[in-house]
This record gives structure tokens, sequence and C-alpha cells, in this order.
């Protein structure tokens, strides 16, 4: 029997299926796009059954084209922080409170002050933020008491499915450590955040490690697809330690830039080593793995560069855009362009910042306004990484996500890093990352092929230049978070 193994990834806009083999070959992909819920400023929702009945579409339509008889195992992954309510039916209570959800913005100072008064929780006060389940949890306990007293679980995006898939609560480590519920120095839920805030400790499912099997398809969905046997599915983690996964990342505990709706840099290192800056996560993708991944994120992201081509050119000619821009150009731009336009939760911790262009003058051009825009994601993503950086420099910095796409953004990238920049061409994705859980879970290990990689190397002369360029964005950006915080 050829094995093939089904990924299923919970995007914030998409929903992604993938089988392959378990050499990471595709045999059949499968997307769906969707859009959530904005229902007042600031809120973003989703009803979890949305993402269910696609997945339910999407298994429908793989098994229309796949031997089922060769599905070993379905792995799972997801949109981090993203907060499912569920009674004791294993029914969602209200809407889920998305990751990029801003309600909660008030709340955050008076969370912080709480948690440091504990010298067991003060290291939570640092990566609370809106969007965060203890924020989210909080809020509906203060806004909505007889939804709250509703709540048997609470769940993030993918452990709803794995619930709705095989009748299982569970959580895994990635998306319990990133909860700001979550005891770094005992690998546990903290009873310190929960007697601070009042919550049962009960609600909390149990942790398990990523590959782990957690049970079987469920009977009815194995009568609705005609199945004959049992298909594991194992626990599943957060997409960025997936991506991550698929990347090779953990091979060589190289850093991550994931360029997709929210720009994140991801740090591997195998010795449990806490960062003060960024999201210390647990990967524990094994039994026995003690990773550790310092995550960062700026907010906007990729989202960048679509929001310039969209809301401002109004176009959707991206190749072209970028052909237009010469290459003469890189690290003479005279524009700079500070990215937060939706907020930062990492560096500053400042919800309202938002973006700007400096440096204009009737002799400015649409080339170096969007050059601009692109160079300014990449120094925030550097800002980001030398906050959070390991001691050795790193040999390269694998690049993922649909900004990777661009030629001209990976050059930039590379010369504004002034690192080798490894793009892979193949399995990169998150969704590919829940395929490799899958086969670990079912086989134990994963053989990998050699990836299709492209190194991408950085020009001396303009990583010179761009470094002058970083240090003047280094500048704009003390006089941009001084400006917020005036305002606000």
């Amino acid at each position: 029997m050829k094995k093939t193994y089904i990924g299923i990834d919970i995007g914030t806009t998409s929903i992604k299926l993938s089988t392959m083999d378990n050499r990471m070959n595709v045999v059949y992909d499968v997307q769906y796009m969707y859009e959530y819920l904005t229902p007042h400023k600031d809120w973003t929702e989703i009803h979890p059954d949305t993402w269910y009945e696609i997945v339910l579409k999407g298994l429908e339509e793989t098994f229309q084209h796949i031997d089922s008889h060769d599905v070993a195992g379905i792995g799972i992954t997801g949109q981090m922080h993203t907060t499912v309510f569920v009674d004791k039916h294993g029914h969602s209570i209200r809407p889920a409170i998305m990751w990029n959800d801003a309600r909660t913005k008030k709340m955050i100072p008076k969370i912080r002050e709480k948690l440091l008064e504990s010298s067991k929780t003060a290291h939570i006060a640092k990566i609370v933020s809106t969007g965060s389940p203890l924020a989210n949890l909080l809020w509906v306990k203060e806004n909505e008491p007889d939804n709250f007293e509703s709540i048997n679980k609470i769940l993030i995006a993918k452990d709803y499915l794995v619930l709705k898939l095989t009748g299982i609560y569970s959580t895994d480590y990635c998306d319990s450590s990133t909860s700001s519920l979550y005891d770094l120095n005992h690998d546990e839920w903290s009873k310190e955040v929960q007697e601070l805030f009042g919550f049962n400790k009960n609600i909390f499912p149990k942790i398990n490690y990523s590959s782990k099997i957690l049970g079987n398809l469920s009977e009815d969905l194995c009568k609705r697809f005609n199945l004959d046997r049992d298909i594991p599915v194992v626990a599943g983690t957060g997409d960025n330690v997936a991506s991550a996964i698929a990347a090779g990342c953990f091979e060589e505990n190289q850093p991550l830039i994931s360029l997709g709706t929210s720009g994140v840099v991801v740090i591997p290192n195998s010795h449990h080593q806490l960062k003060e800056t960024g999201k210390n996560v647990v990967a524990k993708i094994q039994k026995n793995d003690n990773t550790i991944i310092t995550q960062g994120t700026i907010q906007a992201g990729a989202k960048v560069n679509s929001w310039w081509m969209n809301k401002i050119l109004h176009t959707n000619q991206f190749t072209e855009e970028q052909n237009n821009i010469s290459t003469e150009l890189l690290g003479k731009n005279e524009v700079l362009f500070f990215p937060h336009l939706s907020g930062e939760k990492t560096i500053y911790a400042h919800p309202d910042l938002r973006g700007a262009f400096v440096g204009l003058s009737l002799e400015t051009t649409r080339e170096e306004m969007y050059l601009a825009v692109l160079e300014g994601l990449a120094f925030g993503i550097r800002h980001l990484y030398e906050l959070m950086r390991n001691e050795e420099k790193p040999k390269y910095f694998t690049i993922v996500g649909g900004g990777a796409k661009s030629e001209l953004w990976v050059q930039i990238f590379a010369n504004i890093l002034n690192t080798p920049i490894r793009r892979v061409k193949s399995a990169q994705g998150a969704v590919h990352g829940a395929v490799a859980l899958a086969v670990m879970g079912v086989e134990g290990h994963l053989n990998l092929n050699d990836a299709e990689v492209q190194m991408v190397d950085p020009s001396e002369s303009i990583a010179n230049e761009y470094e002058q360029r970083y240090k003047k964005y280094l500048a704009l950006s003390e006089l941009m978070i001084k400006f917020a915080t005036k305002e606000s």
C-alpha cells in the first residue's frame, strides 16, 4: 500500500488541505477562501463551524481524487491564539475571537499590572496582548457572564477541528505556551494565572506533543466518506511551528521568516532557552523534544504589499509594478516607510501604533514609494530579529509565505539582513508541516527528500548602504513611538 497523509491548515482567510506521501511529495491540494466577521470596530470573529463545514467539503473533494485506502493519517495546523469557547456538549457558545481582534486593548494594561503582582506570572506580562487567549477569556468573563459560566473548554482554532473530527479535547504545547495562560518554567497550565483571574482549571484541555496520535476519524465521518478503515489524527500545532517544520528550520536551528498576513520571525533553539523579547514557544513536536522557538510578529506583514497595490494604486499587477523598480535604486532610496499599519505587539506592545512615509519630495516617484514599502517591512523584520536573536550568527534565514514569491523582496531581505536567504520552492507551507506531523505520528520519523531551495546572497556594497538606511529607520522608529504615545 502506498501511504499518503492529509494535512489541514486553518488559515486566517483560507483553509488548505494537502495530501502528500511520506517523502513530502504532493499528491493533491485544495484550498477554499472564507471571510471572518467584523461586527464592531476592532472586533474580528468567526463562527468556528465555518471551518468545519469547509474542511468537510475539502475532505469530500480530496477523497474523490485519492484512494482513501492509502490514507495513513491526518495532521492539523492553524492560526494561533484564535480562541473557541465550547460548552459541555462540545458546541461553540459564541463566535471565536480571532488572533487579530483588538477589542481588549484597553484591558491589556490592567491585565499586565495584575500579572506583575506575582514573580511567577511576571514573564507573562511581557507577552500578553490583544488577541491573546487570556485577554479573550477575560473579555468574555467581564462582558458575557452567562457565556462564561457555560464554558466547558477553551480551544484554539485547530483544537476545535480536532474535537469535531475525533471527539477528543486536546491542545498542543505550541498553542498553550503562547496563550498567556501557561507556565513556561514548569511546562503546564499556570495555576497562578488561574487563581489570579478566577478561572476553573477544568476548562483547560490536556496538552499533548504535536505528533501524538489522539484517536481516529470519528465513526460518523467514516460513514460519511465511505471509509472502511480507521484514519489516525494527531494533535497538531500552530501554523508558525508547522511552517518551520516544513521548511526544515529545526534541522540546523536557523531562523525563519514567514511573509504571510502577518510578518513572523521564528528563532529555534534546542536548549529550552527563554528570551526576554518575543513569545517563547514550546515546540515539543515529538515526545522527548525540548526545542523552544522564540517568535515575534510584525502585525501588518506582507499585507503592506497588498495594501499598497490594492488600496493605494488600485491594481493587482504585482509583478509588473515590481519589475518597474530599478535594482540600481536598492540601498539608495531616500524614502523610508514605517510598516506598523495595524499596531505592534512584540517590539513596542502598542496596538494603536500606525505607519508612515518619511522623506517624500516633489521628485519622489511611484517606484520609490513602492520600494520603500517593501524595504520598510524588511527593516521591521530585522529590528524584530535583532531583539530575539541567538548568540550565534545565523548561516542563513529561511523565508516562506506568499511574500517569498517575490524575487525582488527576497533580494531586499538578503541585503538588509546581510545574510543569505534560503527560499524553499516546495513543501514550504504550514499545511505541509501538518502533513509532516501526521507522518511522524504514524511512522515515528520523517524522511525528507532534498528540498528544492534557492540561496540568495547579499551584495556587500548594497548591504553596506542598507546598513546606513537601517540606522535611519531605527531613528524614525523612536520618533514614531513617541508620537503614538503622545497621541494616545
